[in-house]
């Protein structure tokens, strides 16, 4: 898609009282997502039932498209933040962990899963949507990848940025069969672990490779 990257606008928020106003907002984005899909956000419906002017609300996130994108970013800034994501040693752990907590969200949400599964894959290639959440998981695949590099745990020689992109492709093409009725949703979680042994086992050596393949066996 190119090397531009998608910019979602932030708010700095300072006070107990504006970070709460935006969790309303934003829960009530998702909450409309759900129920309706993207073409169902109504941005005078979402500042009425999150409690905001309407005026405030545009002069927040500007348009229905910012709207979306700041519930989607938040929503995969929430995962990241997770005690047992961000504690996790980086590299390999917690790309693991991450691939974990993304995949028990879906099961937690999934009509919101489904809805933004089937706005992405019906998104031309410089929908903003895009990088949010394909980017985004080739950069976090990278960073991870940088570290696993760094702590020996990865063959030589690995073209880290292409090696990125393929994994989450991996990753994505699990919630595309979830999403077309070919994998049931209770077993996301078993799936994209699956997934993510096989990409990563042939990449890994020593120590790491033998957790991996433990692993993998442990789920038959």
């Amino acid at each position: 898609m190119g090397a531009k990257t998608a910019q979602v606008r932030r708010t700095n928020y300072s006070s107990p009282r504006q970070q709460e106003r935006q969790q309303r907002i934003l829960t009530v984005v998702r909450e409309q997502i759900t129920a309706a899909g993207y073409d169902g956000i109504n941005v005078r419906d979402v500042a009425a039932a999150s409690g905001v002017a309407l005026k405030t609300l545009y002069n927040l996130y500007g348009s229905k498209d910012e709207l979306m994108l700041a519930a989607v970013a938040e929503l995969l800034s929430d995962v990241q933040q997770l005690e047992h994501v961000a504690g996790a040693e980086p590299g390999i752990a917690r790309h693991l962990a991450h691939t974990e907590a993304v995949a028990r969200q879906i099961v937690a949400t999934p009509a919101y899963a489904d809805t933004m599964a089937r706005t992405l894959f019906q998104a031309g290639r410089d929908h903003r949507l895009v990088d949010v959440l394909l980017g985004n998981s080739v950069r976090l695949l990278k960073e991870n990848l940088q570290q696993a590099l760094a702590q020996g745990e990865l063959i030589e020689n690995l073209d880290l940025e292409a090696t990125a992109r393929v994994l989450a492709g991996h990753q994505w093409s699990v919630v595309l069969l979830w999403n077309k009725g070919l994998i049931a949703l209770d077993a996301v979680p078993g799936a994209i672990l699956r997934s993510s042994l096989l990409s990563l086992i042939p990449l890994c050596r020593g120590e790491r490779r033998a957790q991996l393949e433990q692993q993998l066996g442990c789920l038959g």
